[in-house]
């Protein structure tokens, strides 16, 4: 299978897959697809940024019956961050399906704005393993329909206790269905789960190794004393943007932040220590482009799922070999390029060589790093982020925003960045020179005649 046109999918998503300029699958879609197509169950191993959600996705999509107002496809991830890339990504690639529902249930957001949605049930219905377990406990979702259950990254699933949850959510569905998993690796836990869930599946891996070769691993050797120093001088020697620091602990990773803003460099921490929302806006200022550095801990190691994230850094390593292999591949996703900076210490050293599938394609001396002039103050990021407190519910589009840009505030569609559009509330990026007169403009105008408020997002 060389094409995705040689896989006979329904026109609306040939159409989609072009315009997306999706052409060539890649390992795990070849693998996989025709595999699911068939309708047999399958284990699939499959490294970071395969493109695994198109895989399982596309025939989910091919197979739903629009006309059936009932959940036929169900999504099981650990994450909230998961949940919403998933959704995200299968409402895309469905975007010419009409009459589809695709929804994502998930903890941290109102239960009765889901109980209500399910008066009008999804077709394909994305998840976290609590969140669906509290539906079916107050009788709120039901599965009868069922045609199709995927567990993805099963293997995170069963680290994070949920074992529990996915034999509650397991036993309800119909006899008669189509199960998948995935799992970056695949201890003895996934393999009991498989054993237990699946019915004669075919196994797939997508690659002997992790790593996609397109990503280019460079080991920084540092003296612990020196580490912060060798950061900023890194970040300073090259164009930062769409860069994700990892550290081990909430203390560092805001100690890191700081120390990076008296730099001069635009960057925001990312941790479990975090309230919800300020986590999603930090994102979404990462996604736009207003914020070029993220430091986080391992909570954004899944489900980091960015296109314009092209550099990772560990500043330190993680406990285990499959963490690094985790947070590497969030860059270097779905055939692209990304380089990977690891900070070594001695005794990081010994643990690398220890790790297998751990390569270093060259090693960087601090001394060839040449560092800019420290600025007093972060360098203004290319664009900046507006908030408007209205979204989907609102019947609020992403086309209502451009034309509200170039009506209100003489932007040109060119100018205007990445627009996101959730249920209750939407951002977009703006030319960082012109977005206080904008946001100001905007607020004052209206958006498909209406008033809105507007701020800036900090």
């Amino acid at each position: 299978m060389s094409s995705f046109k040689a896989l006979q999918l329904a026109p609306a998503l040939q159409q989609r897959l072009q315009e997306l300029d999706y052409h060539t699958p890649t390992p795990i879609q070849m693998a996989a697809i025709p595999v699911l197509l068939q309708g047999q169950d399958v284990a699939g191993q499959a490294e970071t940024g395969s493109g695994k959600t198109a895989a399982y996705g596309l025939p989910i999509l091919q197979y739903v019956d629009t006309r059936v107002q009932q959940v036929q496809a169900l999504v099981v991830v650990p994450t909230r961050e998961l949940a919403m890339q998933v959704r995200q990504e299968l409402k895309n690639l469905a975007q010419q399906v009409e009459g589809l529902k695709v929804s994502a249930f998930y903890g941290g957001h109102a239960f009765s704005q889901e109980r209500a949605s399910l008066a009008f049930p999804p077709q394909v219905l994305v998840g976290t393993p609590g969140r669906l377990t509290d539906h079916l406990s107050r009788r709120t979702l039901d599965l009868s329909h069922l045609k199709q259950i995927v567990l993805d990254e099963a293997d995170k699933l069963l680290e994070m206790g949920f074992e529990e949850e996915l034999d509650e959510i397991l036993a309800v569905l119909p006899t008669k269905r189509q199960t998948v998993l995935f799992s970056a690796t695949m201890p003895d836990k996934v393999k009991e789960l498989i054993s237990n869930s699946l019915k004669n599946p075919q196994f797939i891996k997508a690659t002997a190794t992790a790593i996609p070769d397109q990503l280019h691993l460079v080991g920084m050797k540092v003296e612990l004393a020196e580490k912060k120093e060798t950061l900023a001088a890194l970040l300073l020697s090259k164009d930062p943007t769409g860069t994700v620091i990892f550290a081990n602990t909430r203390a560092t990773t805001d100690e890191l932040t700081s120390f990076l803003q008296e730099q001069g460099l635009q960057a925001k921490a990312l941790h479990g220590g975090m309230e919800q929302i300020d986590r999603d806006r930090t994102m979404t200022l990462f996604r736009n482009g207003s914020t070029t550095i993220l430091v986080a801990t391992d909570l954004a190691a899944r489900g980091l799922d960015i296109d314009a994230l092209t550099t990772i850094v560990h500043y330190e390593l993680p406990d285990d070999e499959a963490a690094y292999l985790h947070r590497s591949g969030r860059t270097g996703r779905a055939g692209k390029s990304g380089t990977v900076y690891t900070f070594a210490t001695k005794r990081d050293e010994q643990k690398l060589r220890d790790w297998g599938q751990v390569r270093m394609d060259e090693w960087l001396k601090t001394t060839d790093l040449k560092r800019t002039a420290p600025k007093t103050a972060p360098e203004a990021a290319a664009f900046a982020t507006l908030h408007i407190n209205a979204g989907r519910k609102d019947k609020l589009s992403p086309r209502d925003i451009v034309g509200a840009l170039i009506a209100e505030a003489g932007l040109k569609a060119n100018d205007i960045g990445k627009i996101e559009v959730q249920d209750r509330q939407s951002f977009v990026a703006v030319p960082f020179s012109q977005s206080t007169s904008i946001a100001k403009k905007l607020g004052e105008g209206k958006i498909k005649g209406r008033k809105f408020r507007v701020t800036l997002v900090q």
